[in-house]
Order: structure tokens, then sequence, then C-alpha cells
């Protein structure tokens, strides 16, 4: 499904929400997802998954003195989310 997919979908959902207001809405609350995983913060969506960044280095002679260099973002989905697909 792409996004523009989930606007239309919304907007037929709601009739008084207009494609234009869904789409504010969605770039708002994917902004603030990325804002949070970006300061390192989890974010847990209850009944869908949780996201969490985690860090990890490049791989060198002496792993000590490396930073941190890259970061990946992990989804988990939520048990009852599993439960709902596996139905």
């Amino acid at each position: 499904m792409l996004k523009s997919h989930l606007i239309q979908h919304i907007s037929k959902k709601n009739p008084s929400l207009s494609e234009e207001i869904v789409s504010k809405i969605l770039n708002i609350f994917f902004s603030l997802i990325v804002d949070y995983l970006k300061n390192d913060c989890r974010v847990e969506l209850r009944g869908f998954g949780s996201f969490t960044v985690r860090s990890y280095n490049i791989k060198t002679a002496n792993a000590r003195l490396a930073k941190s260099k890259y970061k990946k973002v992990y989804f988990r989905a939520s048990s009852k989310f599993i439960k709902i697909i596996n139905q």
C-alpha cells in the first residue's frame, strides 16, 4: 500500500475529511515518528507494534575504540497484530 492509497482510503471512510487534510495529518504523524526515532526514543503504537533505533559499530580491529556509526530502525509487531494477521 502506498501513502497515496492510504490517504484515499481514509478520506473515503471519513467523508468529512478531504484528502488534503488527511495528507497533512499523515505527514505530521510520520514526521513525529521520525523525530522521536532520531532522538533514540522508542515509539510504541498499542495494538500495532513498536519502532526502536539500534546503533552498531563499523567493523574494526579494536571494536572498543570504534564509535557507533550506523543506526537501523527495527519494528516489532505486537502480539495482537500478529494474531489478527494469522487469522
